[in-house]
Parts: structure tokens; sequence; C-alpha cells
């Protein structure tokens, strides 16, 4: 396979696998913190971003609390927040108009659902079929497929989708094989994990496996923030 011209994010795919957890959700995860970033320093006053995110009544809850931990965004995020506001006391400015109170509240209900999708969540999952689709078709590529192999697998959102993308019998053995195997490979360590537990072996102490509880929170459902 070429070697010297990959797409963009193989380099990407590579750094993930270097880090624990499932390498797809780490790859999510840079996305969405550089689409906020974007968003927050250079984008906060298009016309466009503003409208999308009162149409979605702001970030959802995970994307919304994710940025608070972006530094220097208190600006950007009081204007947007307040923009939303507008909306929401706009939407509940309704008259009774004789309605009696279940009708009222519902009218005021139906003014206040999004009509679109937080943005983030969105971009987010644009981004991520661009990953898996990139995984993918680097999945024979040789020092990829050695970085995969160190790694705990794909988180169980991240495997399924990967399946619905999958083009040919090639990709899907090739996918397939890897996931067994490093889940195999997390299962061992679990059970060795809870060997170590018990009374008869504690002085043994903990090695790699110490933290595999936490790597298999991640891969069975995803990383934190990344859903």
């Amino acid at each position: 396979m070429e070697t010297t011209k990959k797409d963009a994010l193989y380099s990407d795919l590579l750094e993930a696998c270097a880090k624990p957890g499932c390498l797809l959700c780490r790859v999510s995860l840079a996305f969405v913190r550089s689409y906020l970033d974007s968003t927050m320093y250079e984008r906060v006053n298009d016309g466009g971003v503003r409208a999308n995110l009162r149409n979605a009544r702001g970030y959802c809850n995970t994307h919304a609390w994710m940025l608070t931990e972006r530094h220097g965004v208190v600006l950007g995020a009081a204007i947007i927040q307040r923009d939303v506001l507008n909306t929401v006391l706009e939407a509940i400015d309704v008259a009774p108009l004789g309605r009696g109170v279940r009708q009222y509240a519902q009218e005021i209900l139906r003014r206040l659902r999004p009509t679109a999708e937080c943005p983030v969540c969105a971009h987010r999952r644009t981004m991520e079929d661009i990953a898996i689709q990139t995984l993918l078709k680097y999945l024979d590529d040789a020092r990829l497929a050695a970085a995969l192999a160190a790694t705990s697998g794909l988180c169980l959102p991240h495997f399924s989708r990967a399946l619905e993308l999958v083009k040919d019998s090639g990709q899907l053995q090739r996918l397939l094989r890897f996931q067994r195997e490093t889940l195999q490979g997390l299962w061992d360590e679990l059970s060795e994990l809870i060997r170590k537990h018990d009374y008869r072996f504690v002085d043994e102490g903990f090695g790699e496996e110490g933290d595999s509880w936490l790597r298999a929170t991640g891969i069975v459902s995803a990383e934190r923030g990344a859903r």
C-alpha cells in the first residue's frame, strides 16, 4: 500500500492508538474540541452559526459543559448563551388567547422545542464517519495494523458504525479480526484483575491490567464526553 501520501487523518489515527481507550473516541473528542475553539475564537459572530445555535436551543448537555472547560471562552459563551436565552424569552412570550392551561402550556412547549440538532453533535457525526472510513481504508497498512494491535479495540458505538460503513469482505474480515483480538486481550486483562482481587493472590500486585476496568468502561460505553 502507498505509504507516502496518506489521508490527513491517518496520522491522527496512529497518534490516537498510543492513548488508552477507543482510538475513534479520542479522534472524535479532538474534532469536538477543535470545533468549539474555532467557534469561540473565530465564528462567534457568524450569523449562520448563531442561527443554528438558536434553532438548536444551544449546545447539548455534553458539549455545553465541555465548552466551559476550554480556555478564553467566557466572552464568546456569554454572547451565545444570551442569544439563545433571547430566543427562549421570545418563545414563552405568547398570550393565552383564551386557551386552557394545558393548551397554553403546549403552545409554549411547541415554540420552545429545538428545530435543529446540536451543531457540535452534527459536526462530530460527520467527522467520525470520515475517520471510520479512513480507518477501514488502511486496516491492511502494516504500520497502522501494528499500532491498532496495541489498543483495546473500538468502543461498541464506533464498532457498530464501522460495520455500517464497511465496503467489502476484505475490510469486514480485517475489522472483525482486529476487534476480536483486541477485545479478547482486554477480556484477559479483566480476568487477571479479578483473579488478583482474590485474597490468595493479592500480594502479587497489579500490572498493566490494573486500569483495564477503566479501559473496558470506555470500550463498552464509549469514552467520557464522546457521546
